[in-house]
């Protein structure tokens, strides 16, 4: 199954082991061997600690962005309290400096998490980069038909008129294609990596830990856990991106909605690579019609 990595049981009969030998009076004559459980990766305190490791690692990427920007006078006659303003609200430093920070989280979670699981991070998160290489069209193909059908469901839901996101790209042309390129680079690989690498499949395993230990039937945990789990990755995903839409529910509704598939292409194709591909894909089509209104963005004053 994914996400499992089982241990196997000592000897050959798995009976036997669990049944020590009796004497002449019934009474076992050795302590019987510890069960042992299948060990799935990730659980959910690795999903945890990957997400205590990302808010840190953020943080410090935020600081030390500004930092390296002051000290280098890449924008001379700026206060390193002006500098972190337009960290903020700048897409030309807010995005190259978002990408450090996310390089970092990268950059200290892969060793972390090889050395705890005692194999290949990419193995443990089920990167599987081959998979999404072969189904690299279908996958390009799921990706524009979900971007296509939200942006033609947002036409019959309540949708905000100006939202940050919105206001970020009409700053610049040059802010504009940083956020595009980081749209289909950098963001899909590390959102793909926390929520479909870690928190989806740590609930998951989270429903099947129980099952291992007989608190509810193998059926029900995956039955049960994996809609559950779908849904609170969704939920959670959506969160993440409600400061970009102001909040409203009619976009986070849709942001909801593509989490599910997702989701669904990550467990069918047991690849977070293949996600990120959908997820780059989808992103694209975000960008067409702004392209096209704006004439490859010479023209920002356009954008509706």
């Amino acid at each position: 199954m994914p996400y499992s990595r089982s241990v196997a049981f000592p000897g050959q009969n798995q009976a036997a082991a669990s049944e020590p030998p009796l004497d002449m009076f019934g009474i076992p004559t050795q302590a019987p061997e510890p069960r042992q459980y299948p060990h799935r990766i990730p659980h959910i305190g690795h999903v945890v600690l990957f997400f205590v490791i990302a808010f840190v690692f953020v943080v410090v990427g935020q600081l030390l962005g500004v930092f390296l920007l002051f000290v280098s006078h890449i924008l001379p006659h700026r206060t390193y309290e002006q500098l972190y303003v337009l960290s903020s609200n700048d897409a030309r430093i807010s995005i190259p400096i978002q990408a450090l920070s996310y390089g970092l989280v990268a950059l200290v979670c892969i060793p972390i998490f090889t050395v705890i699981w005692n194999e290949s991070f990419g193995e443990g998160v089920r990167w599987h980069a081959g998979t999404a290489r072969r189904r690299f069209l279908l996958l390009l193909g799921i990706g524009l038909a979900v971007g296509f059908s939200v942006t033609f469901l947002g036409d019959y839901l309540p949708m905000p008129k100006n939202p940050p996101i919105t206001q970020d790209m009409m700053k610049s042309a040059a802010g504009a294609w940083i956020m595009l390129v980081f749209g289909l680079t950098v963001a899909p690989m590390l959102e793909e990596l926390a929520f479909r690498g870690f928190l989806l499949p740590g609930l998951i395993n989270s429903f099947r830990w129980f099952g291992d230990r007989g608190m509810i039937s193998p059926s029900v945990a995956d039955r049960v856990g994996i809609p559950f789990s779908i849904l609170l990755t969704s939920l959670a995903f959506a969160y993440m991106h409600s400061p970009q839409v102001s909040h409203a529910w009619g976009p986070l509704l849709l942001i909801g909605i593509v989490s599910v598939v997702l989701c669904i292409v990550r467990l069918a194709m047991n690849s977070v690579a293949a996600g990120v591909i959908v997820h780059s894909a989808y992103n694209f089509t975000l960008f067409i019609g702004v392209l096209y209104q704006t004439n490859g963005f010479q023209h920002l004053d356009k954008l509706k």
